[in-house]
């Protein structure tokens, strides 16, 4: 597979944490606005849920990782493969929604996934209604077991998680394999959401998935809870492979073109190209063959609109630095 990356940095290894076996469970590590990842198939005795964590958590480690970084909240083998007897006519999902209102983040902010078709990306979909964004929030409770303040309904994944005992495969810190004919499970409350404009989100692999050679990618958008007509943004996408793996990339972005470098007393500025939507920071070396994953990153960032912007080094103590932007 060939991953994409940020052209501007080299790639650096870094992931999540893993599973950890005989740990805390799911109901200890979720928090309000997680994106939840749903394995089902029809006629399955299981679902599987996971807990990858807020948006914010997931693009930083995909930008820290040159634009793709791999999802490890689940064990592929004995969590998905052998609970399902393979990855053929599977489905995933993923979504989750902003209850209250945290930093930047409005209240109700909701993220979906919709398959990816042909295209990358799909057009952003107009923002959710005010009815369907209930009806996905009221959804989303109920798989998880919550109620509107936070506390515990009497089913759903997380009381079903706690009330289990931990482990590997079937109950661990990120991971809860629910029944499917349970009324709280993704398949019973889920299965027939039509709201969305692609339908509750999920991505169906194909019969033969297992020897395509290929993997099913699902598109990810966040829909800003104000506004009848708000285009729905785009953050990246997921790409689930044959072996089971799973990974999250950022969109790649466009090549950044440095137009000036000025010296104002101790103040390196850098001049740049900007893109609307494309977040930029600077970065040096006094060493120009190194690596750009070993390039310093200098605190500080801008968000591009379309203009020139600008970066830049208050303390360049060394005599002589290179400097490069960095678009993610």
């Amino acid at each position: 597979m060939n991953l994409k990356k940020l052209r501007n940095l080299g790639a650096l290894a870094i992931c999540f944490a893993g599973l950890a076996a005989q740990a805390q469970t799911i109901n200890n590590t979720y928090a309000d606005g997680d994106l939840i990842l749903d394995f089902s198939k029809v006629g399955a005795a299981y679902d599987v849920e996971v807990d990858l964590g807020n948006l914010a958590s997931l693009t930083n480690a995909a930008a820290t990782a040159g634009g793709t970084v791999k999802i490890t909240a689940y064990d592929p083998t004995n969590q998905v493969i052998n609970i399902f007897t393979g990855l053929n006519a599977l489905s995933f999902s993923i979504f989750g929604i902003q209850h209250y209102a945290s930093g930047s983040v409005a209240a109700n902010t909701s993220y979906l996934s919709a398959q990816q078709s042909g295209t990358s990306p799909n057009s952003p979909p107009n923002d959710l209604p005010g009815s369907v964004q209930n009806t996905l929030r009221s959804t989303e409770l109920g798989i998880l077991g919550l109620q509107l303040d936070g506390s515990f309904a009497i089913s759903g994944l997380l009381p079903w998680s706690a009330g289990n005992t931990s482990d590997s495969t079937y109950n661990s810190a990120t991971v809860a394999i629910i029944p499917s004919a349970s009324t709280s499970s993704y398949t019973s409350l889920a299965g027939g959401f039509s709201g969305a404009p692609s339908g509750f989100p999920a991505n169906t692999t194909s019969g033969t998935f297992s020897t395509d050679g290929k993997g099913a990618v699902s598109d990810l958008f966040e829909f800003d809870p104000v506004g009848p007509t708000h285009k729905a943004v785009y953050v990246g996408y997921f790409t689930f492979n044959p072996d089971g793996t799973l990974y999250f990339s950022l969109p790649t972005p466009p090549v950044t073109a440095i137009t000036s470098v000025t010296k104002n007393g101790g103040t390196v500025s850098v001049n740049f190209n900007t893109v609307s939507g494309t977040n930029y920071r600077l970065l040096y070396t006094t060493n120009i063959k190194l690596n750009r994953s070993s390039w310093t990153i200098i605190p500080g960032s801008v968000s591009g609109t379309g203009a020139t912007g600008t970066l830049t080094d208050t303390s360049p103590t060394d005599a002589a630095r290179f400097y490069t932007v960095q678009s993610y």
